[in-house]
């Protein structure tokens, strides 16, 4: 099933009211997903929505161990259907099985699952990455940007967010956005919009400067949302496709069109992971934290604090920097600089045109005296006299070469002059040669 048809079939259960039960408290991105999802399951078992939650509930208090487990059957039943398709991968069969399970948890029967229930049992074939981020990637993507697309990039290549997370910050949200020292990174936990939960890191300084940079062109403001649009729908939140079109762009214009094609967004959150596994950061539980993955077993239940994270940021940033501190220093100055000379030049230019305007003004009046002077009005006049005289003389000149040289060649066509003749001979009997 495409995924038109599964978007047309989610169509006919959407308004059960376990299905919107289900939804309730879910993003707008979850819900489509899983809705879409959804679809697969439904036409699999064959009964509405209404009817498996009535099943459920009725099953539930079965003395029959099959009926009780009848959904927990049909649930590796679906796995394996799946499976056998061939073409899905155990993550992409995984992520088919998440809106089942959600299905009746959420309506308050959730099914008695193993840890197998959810693993495939599909060889998963070992995938060579098409096109890995290394850090020369970013920096070459970096330099095509302009100030909004580059504090973008480094959002989602240096946090770990999604294109959907960095779509929905809102100024308001960054507390001290403004105040923040410029050689720290800037803490930041947010939760997940796809998934709810909470992912705690930072955003570098190398990331600050630039969106500093960037709200600084909008007039500094203090809420709406941090990314928005440009040219088109300006000023507007930058939807989720547009910061995949923004970046595209900055990959084709630093990898080349062909390479360009491989590019996923995607793959930015991976730089970031990237880095969290060379910076080895201990223990697992902290690195889900920082990745926004959820925390299992008992780890879930201990808190964290700012100071950690900053410290575990901060051995990952060596491995996603691209600038360093020195050189963002040197660029801010350079700008300074380069603003100051700006409005010199300005200054020269408005000088130059005003020394300009006072010559040319001189000079007109100088040509307004020498207008009126007697003397001038004499010269000017016997200059034009001379030019007329010499006009006339090149007039006459011309007339006796054009006499000397004759009338022009007249060239006769003889063909003609023959057909005439013997025309006028057979109309009148007289001999043309013989008429004077």
């Amino acid at each position: 099933m495409n995924k038109k048809s599964r978007i047309e079939q989610s169509k006919a259960y959407q308004d059960d009211k376990y299905i919107k039960a289900w939804l309730v408290g879910l993003s707008e991105r979850t819900r489509l997903n899983y809705l879409e999802g959804y679809a697969d399951w439904y036409a699999f078992i064959g009964m509405t929505p209404t009817q498996m939650i009535e099943k459920r509930l009725k099953d539930t208090s079965s003395d029959s161990m099959a009926d009780r487990m009848y959904f927990e059957q049909k649930f590796r039943a679906y796995k394996a259907h799946l499976e056998n398709r061939g073409t899905l991968s155990p993550a992409a069969v995984k992520s088919q099985l998440i809106p089942v399970a959600s299905f009746f948890s959420r309506n308050g029967l959730p099914l008695s699952l193993k840890r197998g229930d959810w693993e495939s049992n599909q060889i998963q074939k070992v995938k060579t990455a098409k096109l890995k981020l290394e850090k020369d990637d970013i920096k070459s993507m970096y330099t095509h940007g302009n100030t909004r697309d580059r504090a973008l990039l480094l959002v989602l290549a240096q946090s770990g967010f999604s294109e959907v997370d960095v779509s929905n910050f809102r100024i308001e949200d960054l507390k001290g956005i403004y105040t923040a020292p410029e050689t720290e990174h800037f803490f930041l936990e947010k939760a997940r919009e796809k998934t709810g939960e909470v992912q705690a890191t930072c955003l570098s300084y190398e990331a600050l400067h630039d969106i500093r940079a960037w709200l600084q062109e909008r007039g500094n403001p203090s809420e709406g949302y941090l990314f928005v649009g440009i040219t088109v729908s300006k000023g507007q939140q930058l939807e989720v496709r547009a910061i995949g079109d923004a970046m595209k762009a900055l990959a084709k214009k630093a990898f080349g069109a062909e390479k360009a094609k491989k590019f996923k967004t995607k793959m930015l959150r991976s730089f970031y992971n990237s880095a969290l596994l060379r910076a080895n950061i201990q223990p697992q539980e902290m690195k889900d934290l920082m990745f926004g993955h959820q925390r299992r077993g008992a780890r879930s239940h201990y808190d964290y604090d700012e100071q950690t994270i900053r410290e575990n940021y901060t051995k990952a940033f060596e491995h996603m920097t691209i600038n360093g501190l020195q050189t963002r220093t040197d660029i801010a100055k350079l700008k300074e600089e380069m603003i100051k000379q700006k409005a010199e030049f300005a200054d020269m230019l408005v000088e130059q045109k005003r020394e300009f305007m006072a010559y040319i003004e001189e000079k007109l009046k100088h040509v307004e005296e020498l207008a009126d002077d007697p003397r001038f009005k004499e010269l000017l006049e016997k200059r034009h006299n001379e030019w007329l005289e010499k006009r006339e003389k090149q007039d006459e000149e011309d007339r006796v070469a054009e006499y000397r040289e004759g009338p022009p060649d007249v060239k006769v066509d003889e063909e003609k002059i023959k057909k005439a003749k013997a025309t006028f001979e057979k109309k009148t009997g007289e001999d043309v040669e013989g008429i004077t």
